[in-house]
């Protein structure tokens, strides 16, 4: 995650309805070292967006820079990112960070540090990704009082997991997403809901990138994708088809709205992506829809009305979530079926009736598949106790 030094070419006009952000990110946003050569920046989630941005007519400009979170917290930041297609947001070098006027600021802690919580000291520190998050955000709330503040939630090293190397076996591969989808995404959220305590007089929101990703590929036909046709080390740096998915959930989650279904998806994506982009683009809608916090706010948007800029939004309520037997599911439109599935995606029970009792079942996380009479299917995400 070496920083590669450029230099910018600058304009300090946008469009009135630019979207700029900064970002302090490492390569699960930005991959510039890649071990498989991609025609351009196909390996960064700002390439991907821009593209999506622009067929859907909205302009967008982004800055940001390397590092992990202790890095970001010596500030002021300095835009290290160049991209040979998006427009850059910030000259740090000859401007403030508050003269571009940033929309919204988008961070992401290390994918190593999960093993303890956000809250504990660093090792050989004083100090936790907590304590310099906050750091960040109270800087850069002092020179934008209306910023968005974005986690993105990226996906966990895989390095642990392997037994000879990479790439995983089947066996570890679903031990990998086991973890994506317990212990390291229960670390998110305690540091999410930590971050909301600690900025209130703030929009704080977090993009579930790789959870999304995660349950996405567990779904028929993304899981037929070889697993060194998305990744290509242990780190685990994606390859192209990754940080697409990745700017397609980052794009949703920021715009508030489905990415656009006339966006042509180039060959260098596999294939299968390719050919089912508006099932992907669905399932990710639906699982950012369904992301929301016990209050039944959302996680992910700020404005409060994504779930009514879609037209066959669905009103579900599935409770008591987390459970401990009994799990009840209503909603507002005629339920076919019920599917319980465990992290693999393996199915457990299906049932027509709208309760599901689960007391038989270990501790854990598992998922959700609700099928309705019109044909639509919301994932949920169900955690027993």
């Amino acid at each position: 995650m070496l920083p590669i030094f450029g230099l910018l070419s600058f304009t300090s006009t946008f469009a009135q309805d630019t979207l700029k952000t900064y970002i302090f990110g490492h390569s699960l946003i930005n991959h510039e070292l890649q071990v498989n050569q991609t025609p351009s920046q196909e390996t960064s989630v700002p390439h991907w967006f821009h593209f999506l941005a622009e067929e859907d007519g909205n302009p967008y400009a982004v800055s940001g820079q390397y590092g992990f979170i202790p890095q970001h917290a010596n500030l002021p930041p300095s835009a290290q990112w160049v991209f040979d297609s998006v427009a850059p947001a910030w000259d740090s070098n000859n401007y403030p960070f508050s003269y571009p006027d940033f929309d919204n600021i988008l961070i992401t802690p290390g994918n190593f540090i999960q093993w303890q919580p956000p809250s504990v000291p660093y090792w050989q520190d004083t100090l936790s990704p907590l304590d310099y998050t906050n750091t960040i955000f109270d800087w850069v709330n002092q020179q934008e009082d209306s910023l968005i503040l974005y986690v993105y939630e990226n996906w966990p090293d895989m390095g642990g997991f392997l037994s000879q190397g990479f790439p995983p076996t089947s066996s570890e591969w679903t031990a990998y997403n086991n973890y994506l989808q317990g212990p390291f995404h229960d670390w998110f959220i305690e540091y999410h809901d930590s971050l909301i305590i600690a900025h209130p007089d703030h929009c704080v929101r977090m993009i579930p990138t790789g959870p999304v990703i995660g349950n996405l590929l567990m779904q028929s036909p993304f899981d037929q994708i070889a697993i060194d046709m998305l990744y290509e080390d242990d780190a685990p740096h994606g390859r192209p088809t990754i940080y697409f998915l990745a700017a397609l959930v980052t794009y949703m989650a920021m715009y508030e709205t489905p990415a656009p279904d006339t966006y042509q998806v180039p060959v260098i994506i596999d294939p299968i992506v390719a050919n089912n982009y508006q099932q992907a683009v669905d399932f990710i809608w639906n699982e950012l829809l369904n992301f929301n916090l016990l209050s039944g706010e959302s996680r992910v948007f700020c404005s409060g009305s994504a779930s009514l800029q879609d037209e066959d939004y669905i009103e579900l309520q599935v409770y008591p979530n987390p459970t401990e037997n009994q799990l009840e599911v209503l909603a507002d439109q005629p339920i076919k079926s019920l599917e319980f599935l465990d992290m693999s995606g393996r199915l457990l029970i299906v049932q027509s009736e709208n309760k599901i009792d689960l007391s038989n079942f270990k501790t854990g996380t598992y998922h959700l598949k609700v099928i309705f009479e019109n044909g639509q299917v919301v994932l949920k995400r169900v955690i027993k106790n």
